[in-house]
């Protein structure tokens, strides 16, 4: 939407532009619709391109300043910079968010022709995901001069056995009145940075990825399970399990193996003090790489006779590599 001296845009309810000549202000039949189709620039401004005008004055091409956003049912949304008559006009795209990469956001358009047919296409908006404050997945999106919008993502979202972050949410589909729910699934994979702090990274060389503030980790069956609060207007709180399995390893030290993408696997490396109980079970302290606790109580145990015994715990004391499976008592 823009007015300047000679021309005058509007938004329909369909998001389509329509023209009115600064000839003939007070005619009806000088305003139009212009078919044609929205586009994203490389600095994430969004053109509309002209694909048919019976105006000549009516540019092919013409570029909408404003911001990007969510709204609450997970529709992407303009809003148009304040400008006399035009003051807080939004352009709603009535969309589906179909692609999350580590630099960009893809998501559906339908437009409606002046001869009322519809048309589909996808636009990508360039950036960066990271976490807000409270927890929440945010898109970042780039503009000129180092400023950037934020979509944020308030919704649930699980972690599913490959260790990816799976977002829910639902759409509304006004005409037939039913509710359908979509996900997003993120590819990336995890880290822990420190005590109440994880990280999903989707890429490091753009900082894309979600640094999350946890409780402490609490060992689970299969792997380390998480309590987190997300949100600030109806906060809630969620429990989820980063999936893996324990080796020690006599060069390395205590090491997690998480599935990810494409059933590859990723080790996270610790440090341990180590406290024997008895000649069968032995309980590690976990750190970080950077010598910090991370409150991790891992708790490993063997029941055999006790020659056999007294042979597998003098092999722990060796550092001799052994394969463990995860849980609140860790038996091999």
């Amino acid at each position: 939407m823009r007015k300047d001296k000679k021309l005058t845009y509007e938004i329909d309810p369909s998001n389509r532009l329509i023209f009115k000549s600064a000839k003939h202000p007070g005619l009806p039949k000088f305003r139009n619709i212009l078919d044609g189709v929205y586009k994203i620039d490389k600095n994430n401004n969004l053109i509309y391109q002209v694909k048919f005008s019976s105006f000549s004055d009516c540019p092919k091409q013409i570029k909408l300043k404003g911001s990007w956003s969510l709204d609450k049912d997970h529709n992407i949304v303009f809003s148009l910079n304040k400008d006399g008559q035009f003051r807080d006009s939004k352009i709603i795209f009535k969309s589906e968010v179909i692609d999350a990469r580590s630099n960009e956001l893809g998501f559906s358009v339908s437009m409606k022709d002046s001869k009322g047919n519809y048309h589909f296409y996808i636009l990508h908006i360039s950036g960066a995901w990271q976490t807000d404050r409270y927890n929440c997945l945010t898109f970042f999106v780039s503009r000129e001069k180092d400023l950037h919008d934020k979509l944020i993502f308030n919704g649930a979202w699980q972690v599913n056995k490959q260790n990816q972050i799976v977002y829910t949410y639902t759409k509304t589909i006004l005409k037939r009145k039913i509710k359908i729910e979509r996900e997003i699934i993120f590819k990336g994979f995890w880290e822990i940075a420190g005590r109440h702090r994880i990280i999903y990274v989707l890429d490091k060389k753009i900082n894309s990825f979600f640094e999350f503030k946890v409780s402490v980790a609490k060992p689970a069956r299969r792997g380390l399970q998480y309590e987190i609060g997300i949100g600030s207007r109806a906060p809630f709180n969620k429990e989820f399990v980063i999936f893996g399995s324990w080796k020690i390893n006599e060069r390395l030290g205590i090491v997690f193996e998480m599935p990810y993408e494409q059933n590859r696997i990723r080790s996270i490396i610790f440090g341990a003090s180590c406290k024997f109980i008895n000649n069968y079970e032995a309980e590690l302290r976990l750190r970080n790489d950077l010598c910090e606790d991370l409150g991790v109580n891992l708790k490993l145990s063997k029941i055999f006779p006790d020659n056999h015994g007294q042979l597998f715990m003098q092999a722990l004391k060796n550092n001799k590599e052994l394969s463990v499976v995860a849980g609140v008592g860790f038996r091999w």
